[in-house]
């Protein structure tokens, strides 16, 4: 009998699919630019609650922007437990592939977070809600830096073409 090899039935990607690129991409876009034109949303959202008004086009655009993000987000994580992710090169020591799992993990959470506390401020009057949005503003960040970073890591210190998985054609 003649060993043939057996090819897997699942085909192993190298890298994201193009949806989940877009989506990265997306959010990557929708986040900085509401970091960018978030000056002033505290006064916006204090003057909104007291009077129902809403006049400033920079937080008009922050609370659409806001609100796209969290939708994004939200259907990334759908598609991302649906495709999946590709397989991670080996890792250099065990403890950095935990890492990387948990700050993906934390980072999807803070993503999703973040939007919905700025809403919970918004569209339900919780003022508390924009104090823990600025506090998880902060924290998404940092995990963003160390997101960054750790990529940047792989791509120029380990050369294992990590970076490539989440890279537009």
């Amino acid at each position: 009998m003649m060993n043939t090899p057996v090819k897997p039935a699942v085909k192993i990607s190298q890298s994201y699919s193009g949806l989940q690129k877009l989506l990265h991409w997306a959010v990557v876009l929708t986040f900085a630019f509401n970091y960018v034109v978030s000056d002033g949303m505290g006064r916006a959202l204090r003057t909104f609650l007291e009077t129902g008004v809403n006049d400033t086009l920079t937080a008009k655009l922050h609370v659409i922007v806001g609100v796209a993000t969290l939708v994004l987000m939200l259907l990334r994580l759908v598609v991302r437990l649906i495709q999946g992710a590709p397989a991670l090169p080996p890792a250099p020591h065990p403890l950095m592939e935990k890492a990387a799992h948990g700050v993906h993990w934390l980072l999807y959470a803070a993503m999703i977070a973040t939007p919905a506390a700025g809403g919970a401020a918004w569209f339900l009057g919780l003022h508390e809600a924009g104090d823990i949005h600025e506090v998880l503003v902060n924290l998404t960040l940092f995990l963003i830096i160390a997101h960054v970073a750790t990529a940047l890591f792989h791509h120029f210190i380990l050369k294992d073409q990590l970076l490539k998985r989440m890279a537009p054609h």
